[in-house]
């Protein structure tokens, strides 16, 4: 298990996600075009060994967004990703147990959505128990056992939080402060507190916290003051999705923990396991070091 690394196919991945962003933003060609050619620029100025790709998309939504005069392109796929995970989360969950390293796989069966994959093929993932190619469960467990205190659960696509749910009450039960993070404004699929209110979940997962950023991800840097002092708080880090395992699998915090579906090679390749795999993580800058 290493760092996520850009690889030359994340390139055809980044322009996958401008031309959905375009499409998704605005049907005028007047405005698809000058919004396509800035981000694809954007991908030709920035793609280098160094780089994020999820910081690379980031600012190619941000200039997509500008562009087209559309803040929220996904909102319509949002909607009905939620609205679809609604519907199939109590025939999921009923071939899940209450404990918590089954209440883990829950939560990272519904990472199974994704803007790029047809609902047939979602269905097929959620309907298959899902199996941990990759799993530091006894460390969390150990770690749940000290002293309790803030736990930032950092929420990926909206839709997923019926799957995170079950997790986070376990976690309050066992006398956690859990937060539920979500994203500051609207970016991608990802889940905003307008998201996750509109879903129904809003009273049942608050406490709430959002990072005041809108990024794919998490860059630290970006978010608000209040949201930094939570980050600087908090005991445990629980992050879901492959944005925040490619903006934060470098940092050597011991704090932090990943759930994922590797759903590309370069993840899945970083974390050691087949694509399509899912796995229950620290951060690989931690496990790497045998006094981690």
């Amino acid at each position: 298990m290493r760092p996520m690394e850009i690889c030359p196919e994340c390139r055809d991945c980044l322009t996958r996600l401008v031309e959905l962003t375009v499409a998704q933003a605005t049907p005028d060609p007047e405005l698809q075009q000058p919004a396509r050619r800035a981000a694809l620029d954007i991908i030709a100025r920035e793609f280098n060994p160094a780089a994020i790709p999820a910081g690379i998309a980031n600012h190619c939504h941000h200039v997509i967004m500008a562009i087209t005069g559309t803040p929220d392109p996904f909102a319509a796929r949002k909607a009905a990703a939620t609205a679809y995970l609604g519907r199939r989360f109590q025939g999921v969950a009923a071939a899940y147990d209450g404990d918590l390293e089954s209440l883990l796989r829950l939560a990272a069966a519904g990472n199974a959505v994704d803007f790029f994959r047809e609902e047939a093929e979602v269905t097929r993932e959620l309907t298959s128990r899902v199996e941990f190619g990759l799993s530091e469960l006894d460390h969390f467990r150990r770690r749940l056992q000290g002293p309790a205190g803030l736990l930032l659960y950092l929420a990926d696509n909206a839709g997923e939080q019926f799957f995170d749910y079950p997790l986070v009450a376990h976690l309050r039960r066992l006398g956690w402060q859990v937060l539920y993070v979500v994203k500051g404004g609207p970016i991608q699929n990802d889940l905003t507190r307008e998201d996750l209110y509109a879903s129904g979940l809003g009273a049942k997962l608050s406490p709430l916290a959002d990072t005041g950023a809108r990024t794919v991800g998490l860059e630290l840097a970006k978010t608000s003051r209040a949201f930094q002092d939570l980050f600087g708080a908090a005991r445990i880090i629980l992050a879901k999705g492959m944005g925040h395992f490619e903006t934060m699998s470098h940092l050597p915090d011991p704090r932090l923990y990943f759930l994922l579906q590797a759903k590309c090679r370069p993840v899945a390749r970083a974390l050691g396991v087949e694509p399509g795999a899912f796995g229950f993580c620290r951060t690989p800058a931690i496990s790497l070091d045998p006094n981690g």
